[in-house]
């Protein structure tokens, strides 16, 4: 571990302790519910669309049969009606969630829309395929931000070095503190796939949580993982890895570079 490693943990440790929320991302049918229960899950983000919308009330009695916290995760395409804008508004609202995640084209074609249904919603605008002039835009200008961990190192800064890209969101994370309102945390390692479970890349989740935990950080941390990790086992692994890093409450974690398991 060299001394830029260090100083990049260390720049972010603190002797108060936060609860961070660990969760879920699931389409919100019954036995996703279930399966994130048993794993150990007490948050969740539910990934929406049209059709999802469009049986709204039967998507929240669902939800509210399991004492859950939720974030929604506004519909990555562009072709909703009204109807479906407004019941998403609704959704929100009956299970009185945390923030909506929503990308910047959707933010674009419908965050007027959904702030006039409802002006204090928190739409958190999430980090995709940017340029680095272009996170740096996206810190600037929105007013809530879902950072996606995975996202900064895969598109913004793909070849970068381990302690490069720590570097970049260690500093995203401060600076934004006050606009952060969620946070997604796969466990990437450069050159496999995206959304992979957190336990594939301890020293880098381990190390965000760090980072979070200092900037006394409320929001929800999902482990956004593919449909073929959405089973007990990889739930639970990685509900398991944020209890040990817990445990020491965010103690000295490694800052080594990630590798393959």
């Amino acid at each position: 571990m060299d001394s830029r490693s260090l100083r990049i943990i260390h720049s972010f440790k603190g002797s108060g302790f936060t609860m961070l929320k660990l969760a879920t991302k699931f389409i919100p049918v019954r036995h996703a519910f279930e399966t994130a229960w048993r794993a150990g899950f007490r948050y969740a983000e539910f990934w929406l669309d049209g059709a999802l919308l469009d049986d709204w009330e039967n998507v929240a009695k669902t939800a509210l049969d399991f004492p859950l916290d939720y974030a929604l995760h506004f519909p990555n395409r562009s072709n909703l009606t009204d109807e479906q804008v407004a019941n998403c508004v609704h959704l929100y609202e009956a299970l009185e969630c945390q923030a909506m995640v929503i990308h910047s084209p959707m933010f674009e074609r419908y965050g007027e829309g959904l702030l006039r249904l409802k002006p204090e919603i928190v739409l958190a605008v999430e980090n995709h395929k940017l340029t680095p002039d272009d996170l740096r835009k996206w810190g600037k200008e929105n007013q809530y931000l879902t950072l996606d961990v995975e996202h900064v190192w895969k598109f913004t800064l793909p070849g970068s070095s381990f302690d490069e890209f720590l570097d970049t969101v260690g500093k995203l994370i401060e600076r934004h503190a006050d606009k952060l309102r969620h946070v997604h945390m796969p466990g990437y390692v450069p050159g496999f796939d995206e959304h992979r479970p957190m336990y594939c890349s301890r020293e880098t989740v381990f190390a965000v949580f760090d980072m979070l935990q200092q900037i006394d950080y409320r929001g929800l941390v999902v482990s956004e993982v593919n449909a073929e990790y959405q089973n007990e086992l990889d739930l639970r692994m990685d509900r398991l890895l944020f209890d040990r890093w817990r445990e020491t409450a965010g103690g000295a974690s490694s800052a080594s570079p990630p590798t393959e398991d």
